[in-house]
């Protein structure tokens, strides 16, 4: 018997092992409901300014579902530097375990959860995804970190319920 074809197995098969355990705590969105990060403003169709500072512009959509799953919302912010959408702030009239549960049903378990706070996403890969609470409101920021890394690692060091307030600072 070959002694390379029992060493190639092994190989192959450990190879395929990782890159299962790399997949399965992967979170990686192109962006959020159509729009994908990168794309200008008139991708959103009819809107409204909800913050402008700079070359940062947040907006609503005229007519946003107001729904995640069956979560209502308050509200959908598209924020954009440039004219390129790089974050989506999520405002919903519910407490964090309800809105991670919804949240996780598409997009698989939190990478890291401590009381009402979850996030999904690594720093290496291309999105992560924010999750805070206070009482029966939470916010959840989803954000390119591949477009304008430089306002991306800023917003990793923000707290997510900060984020849409501060968001004009830059």
């Amino acid at each position: 018997m070959n002694p390379i074809r029992p060493t190639a197995a092994k190989l192959t098969a450990v190879f395929c092992l990782g890159l299962a355990a790399m997949s399965a705590s992967a979170f990686e969105l192109r962006g959020f409901r159509g729009v994908s990060w990168g794309e200008g403003v008139e991708a959103l169709g009819a809107v409204t300014v909800s913050h402008s500072e700079g070359e940062v512009t947040c907006y609503q959509r005229d007519r946003e579902n107001l729904l995640f799953g069956d979560t209502p919302l308050n509200g959908v912010r598209y924020c954009f530097h440039q004219d390129r959408l790089f974050l989506v702030a999520i405002d919903a009239a519910a407490n964090a375990k309800t809105l991670t549960t919804e949240f996780q049903r598409t997009y698989g378990r939190p990478s890291t959860q401590r009381g009402q706070a979850a996030s999904w996403g690594a720093k290496g890969s291309g999105s992560r995804a924010e999750l805070a609470a206070s009482g029966a409101t939470a916010r959840l920021v989803i954000y390119s970190n591949t477009i304008e890394p430089t306002l991306a690692q800023r917003l990793q060091k923000l707290g997510p319920v900060e984020v849409t307030r501060s968001v004009a600072a830059f």
